[in-house]
């Protein structure tokens, strides 16, 4: 009975959020934009916000580095040396648990983003890195006035990321962060901001490549979604992770996925290397 009453909570709790949910979207300023614009801001929101899409899901058969300069393997039971042609892909999933506790719309939200880095082409093919986002968070849409103009919502959590190895080859760290959500027009974009906690023993210098903040900007037209992420560290270390999405087959849920990368901080174990990378395949989320 204790686990069917648990149950019964949380559909009640995820029935809150669902409402929740709307309410996010009922915020956005969707006056000068066409339909088709409109319905694939909708798809982005709800996969911002729903019970199960968090950042992009994705595979990328092809992803392809311009530079060899990997992290040092040879030592790390891998004979066959790491090929710049690559498989990547990232599974990123997340639950509403409840909302509305303080009748403010927030929703609370637990998440978990994996990605990896697959060396499909060499004879081993085996798994040059991957990291382990576990999060939670706090998600409320902003009301618009002349104190919040452009701001569409915010979102504290905190988090905690990894390689899962050990020893010299270990990359961990938490932190807490505040991401604002913005609308200029038909441009989103998000500041987040973090901090990190706890000991950084194993990559001490971490936060010199990766910094204290991205800038994201977002711009869906028609049925197009383009997307582009800046970091830096201010210190002559940065970062361009740029997307590029558009659904396939005519379908509403595959979609072909491009991705550019150029800076510090694409893994973990690579954190301190200046990657240039451009992969291509495809995305069930955006």
């Amino acid at each position: 009975m204790k686990i069917i009453s648990f149950l019964v909570l949380i559909m009640i709790l995820n029935l809150s959020a669902q409402e929740s949910r709307e309410d996010l979207y009922e915020n956005i300023d969707l006056d000068d934009n066409d339909k088709i614009t409109k319905a694939t801001i909708k798809q982005y929101v709800n996969s911002s916000f729903n019970v199960s899409a968090h950042n992009a899901n994705f595979f990328l058969p092809f992803s392809y580095r311009s530079e060899d300069s990997y992290y040092d393997l040879k030592d790390h039971n891998h004979d066959d040396p790491p090929k710049q042609l690559e498989s990547e892909f990232q599974v990123s999933i997340k639950y509403d648990v409840g909302s509305n506790l303080f009748n403010l719309d927030e929703i609370y939200t637990v998440a978990y983003t994996q990605k990896s880095f697959w060396q499909t082409y060499t004879n081993s093919a085996y798994f040059r890195e991957t990291n382990y986002n576990p999060e939670l968070f706090i998600t409320m849409p902003l009301r618009v006035n002349k104190f919040t103009s452009g701001i569409r919502g915010a979102r504290i959590g905190f988090a905690h990321e990894s390689n899962g190895q050990g020893g010299i080859y270990e990359r961990s760290w938490n932190y807490y962060y505040t991401d604002l959500y913005f609308q200029l027009g038909f441009i989103f974009m998000d500041l987040k901001l973090w901090q990190p906690f706890g000991s950084l023993n194993y990559n001490p210098d971490l936060m010199d490549y990766l910094g204290y903040g991205h800038l994201r900007f977002v711009v869906p037209y028609k049925k197009h979604i383009f997307e582009v992420k800046f970091k830096s560290a201010f210190n002559g270390h940065n970062s361009y992770d740029a997307h590029y999405t558009y659904p396939l087959f005519g379908t509403d849920d595959v979609f072909i996925f491009i991705k550019a990368f150029q800076g510090y901080g694409e893994s973990l174990i690579d954190y301190q290397t200046n990657v240039s990378k451009l992969g291509i395949g495809f995305s069930i989320s955006r």
